[in-house]
């Protein structure tokens, strides 16, 4: 049957022991396939058949797929890294336009208003850019208006301190004069450092604020603050001719007995400071049978506008730009002017 060779042999005699063989030569390119022949009803094998086929066909085309497939899967590839390019510089352009605005806010605060709508998340965080920025920049305007006008009520009194006292220096002024200059000199000096009083003030309340302390807690009887309160800005509504008086009933509270003597002598004083000749302010504190306590300051001076209310809880906003030279304060014009006139302070 034509065997030759060592390995054929090998073959042959496995194949005639009724063993079937095959082998692929890869160095020549065919298939050998042999099968041991028997005749019916025997045992012994007879003969042996042998198969070979020829491969080359195969391995042309094996050759011609691998070619034209890696030059497939090249091209695949290069077209996933240009959409993977394209698809990344589509999700970070915006994030980068979103940066730059950020970054750009150190150089200061800038009317365009930020949109980038290529993605919902964008979109969402840009409007929260632009919120937060505008925020900022009103409070930046505020707090510069507020310099500017602090630098005016130290200028005017200063001015004032520093005229009277060259007068008594150099003897110009006449000795019946010296007193009343000397008034003059204190309620100026006075002037000044009540505001700085205020300055430091809301300095204290933002370190208090950022270092997460807590104040100390007591039962406080918003009665007792009112009537304090009407005490202690008695004389200030005489000279400003305006009636303050308080009435209600005892109210207690569980909180910062200075902190609530503070706010509420803040409002009373917005109330007497924004108010007419002859007009009225009225402290009133109630308790519910629920137990929930409300102080409430109420006045009939110039109000606020509607249109403003939403602000006057920011610090160094006023309403009326052309008052803040003459009334002095750090904060909001008037918290008793919110609704009908009237704060009410819920506790």
């Amino acid at each position: 049957y034509g065997l030759v060779g060592s390995e054929m042999c090998i073959r042959d005699r496995r194949c005639m022991k009724g063993t079937s063989t095959n082998n692929y030569d890869k160095k020549n390119h065919y298939i050998e396939v042999t099968a041991p022949i028997a005749i019916p009803g025997e045992d012994q094998i007879r003969g042996v058949m042998l198969a070979s086929v020829s491969t080359d066909s195969i391995e042309d085309s094996l050759d011609v797929l691998y070619t034209q497939g890696s030059v497939i899967i090249g091209l695949v590839m290069i077209f996933l890294t240009i959409v993977a390019v394209f698809t990344a510089d589509r999700v970070v352009r915006p994030l980068h336009q979103i940066a730059a605005t950020i970054e750009n806010v150190s150089a200061g605060y800038s009317d365009d208003v930020l949109h980038v709508d290529t993605f919902t998340e964008t979109k969402s965080i840009s409007e929260a850019i632009n919120k937060m920025m505008g925020r900022l920049k009103l409070l930046d305007d505020s707090r510069e208006e507020f310099v500017s006008n602090v630098s005016h009520e130290l200028k005017t009194p200063l001015t004032s301190i520093s005229g009277y006292a060259e007068l008594i220096e150099t003897g110009i002024a006449k000795p019946e004069d010296v007193p009343g200059f000397a008034q003059k000199i204190h309620v100026e000096a006075s002037r000044m450092i009540q505001l700085v009083n205020d300055i430091l003030q809301l300095s204290s309340l933002d370190n208090a604020s950022e270092a997460g302390s807590e104040p100390e807690m007591e039962t406080v009887d918003l009665l007792t603050v009112a009537k304090d309160c009407v005490e202690r800005q008695k004389l200030n509504a005489r000279r400003a001719y305006i009636s303050l008086n308080c009435l209600g009933e005892s109210a207690l509270v569980h909180g910062n007995r200075a902190l609530l003597d503070e706010l509420c002598q803040n409002l009373c004083d917005n109330a007497i400071r924004y108010n007419r000749p002859g007009g009225k302010v009225q402290i009133t504190t109630a308790c519910s049978r629920d137990g929930h306590c409300t102080l409430t300051v109420a006045d009939n001076g110039i109000g606020i506008p509607k249109e403003a209310q939403s602000s006057v809880f920011e610090r160094f906003y006023r309403v009326d730009k052309s008052r803040s030279k003459a009334t002095g304060g750090t904060g909001p014009v008037s918290y008793t002017h919110l609704r009908a006139h009237e704060t009410v302070l819920d506790l």
